[in-house]
């Protein structure tokens, strides 16, 4: 099963669950033990992210806030160290920069659903 760390990690550190891999570029530093499939399988990269949005409505000044106040919660060592106990890895940054982000995957998943020739059902 695939399976995001951070709802899974609990699992795994109590012996309930194996791990034979994380999918994301590296190690997890959450368990550091346990390899990346790239390490077995080079190039593959597959990992999960969380984030806000707003609809697109929304205006510049309020957007503008709400990542500067994300950021600042991003930034707060409590908060990081929490996130990263639960296998997570913080990525502040602009608001612009989430919307590539998410831009970007949908391009790279794009390639792999056509590749594979799946089709809605």
């Amino acid at each position: 099963m695939f399976d995001n760390l951070p709802s899974s990690i609990g699992h795994i550190r109590g012996g309930k669950l194996r791990a034979l891999g994380v999918t994301t570029a590296q190690r997890s530093e959450a368990l550091p033990d346990i390899p990346a499939v790239g390490e077995f399988v080079p190039g593959y990269e597959a990992s999960a992210f969380f984030g806000f949005s707003a609809p697109r409505e929304t205006s510049i000044e309020i957007v503008e806030r709400l990542n500067r106040e994300i950021n600042a919660i991003l930034a707060d060592p409590a908060a990081k160290a929490r996130l990263a106990d639960l296998g997570g890895t913080t990525l502040p940054g602009p608001a612009d920069g989430f919307g590539k982000l998410i831009a970007d995957e949908t391009e790279k998943w794009a390639k792999v659903v056509k590749f594979a020739g799946i089709k809605a059902e």
